[in-house]
């Protein structure tokens, strides 16, 4: 491909090739309430009441008072975890992932906003040249005890390194295809082996937490387009599920919020010095 026809895309372009095998959405929930316990004291209320239908509230903590009710995905990548995705009424640009981890009563949210066209046009060196960081997609990773007291300690959704220093190539569909490489507990850099963006490759924010055994939340930020990135990866099953969140066009003016599922190979592993 020449130079000259490399560019990055809008979220809202980039999914049209990646949503090829994402999982069914799940009811097992219906007509359940959970609350989370946080650990600033707050507890958030969860109802699910069918056909992808959530209603949450917040009491006592930093967010007192909060709530809506939203249209939400639930899946299951695992038996024992339930996914719940859904973009928050009540807050501008904003998308949430809560995975529940049903059987050790864990919960990690993950809360990510978008900045708007003014903040997307921050020149790089401006935000260096300030100590900002390069993305400007905000990102809150909190963990919670599903209907069970704020337990001090170490929670089951701890931050790892155990991807760091893995290169995987995941496949999205027949016609996309990109590559990561973990380089250490804060950037990895991804290309693009085939697809929309094929030539295209950056180094981005990440967020590793370790959910189960071989089962691994990663969170990535991108700078250029303003995205977030949540997946899954599974090692046991050799798949990545998640979304892709970011605007539909270059105007900002519509929100483009989708399912991606891939197969991941395992390429090699670079050992730290």
């Amino acid at each position: 491909m020449p130079d000259g026809s490399l560019r990055f895309i809008q979220v809202g372009e980039l999914v049209k090739g990646i949503s090829e095998g994402t999982l069914p959405g799940d009811d097992s929930l219906a007509g359940r309430e959970l609350a989370l316990a946080a650990a600033d004291g707050g507890i958030t209320r969860l109802v699910f009441s069918g056909a992808g239908s959530l209603a949450w509230e917040v009491t006592g903590g930093a967010h007192d008072g909060e709530g809506g009710e939203e249209r939400c995905l639930i899946t299951r990548p695992r038996e024992e975890i339930a996914v719940v995705d859904y973009v928050a009424s009540t807050r501008r640009a904003t998308a949430v992932t809560i995975v529940l981890d049903l059987a050790r009563g864990a919960a990690t949210t993950v809360t990510g906003t978008l900045p708007t066209a003014e903040e997307a046009a921050r020149s790089a060196f401006d935000l260096a040249t300030r100590g900002d960081e390069l993305t400007l997609v905000a990102t809150d990773i909190a963990p919670s005890y599903i209907d069970g007291p704020w337990a001090a300690g170490d929670h089951p959704h701890a931050p790892t390194d155990e991807l760091v220093g893995k290169r995987v190539r995941y496949v999205y569909s027949q016609t996309e295809a990109y590559e990561h490489i973990y380089l250490n507990e804060n950037l990895y850099t991804w290309q693009c082996l085939r697809g929309s963006e094929q030539g295209l490759a950056d180094t981005d924010r990440c967020h590793y937490r370790r959910i189960a055994d071989e089962l691994y939340l990663f969170v990535w930020r991108e700078k250029v387009i303003p995205t977030l990135g949540v997946v899954l990866v599974d090692w046991a099953a050799k798949r990545s599920n998640g979304k892709l969140f970011g605007y539909e066009g270059s105007d900002f003016g519509t929100l483009s919020t989708t399912p991606i599922s891939s197969v991941a190979t395992l390429l090699n592993v670079t050992a730290g010095v």
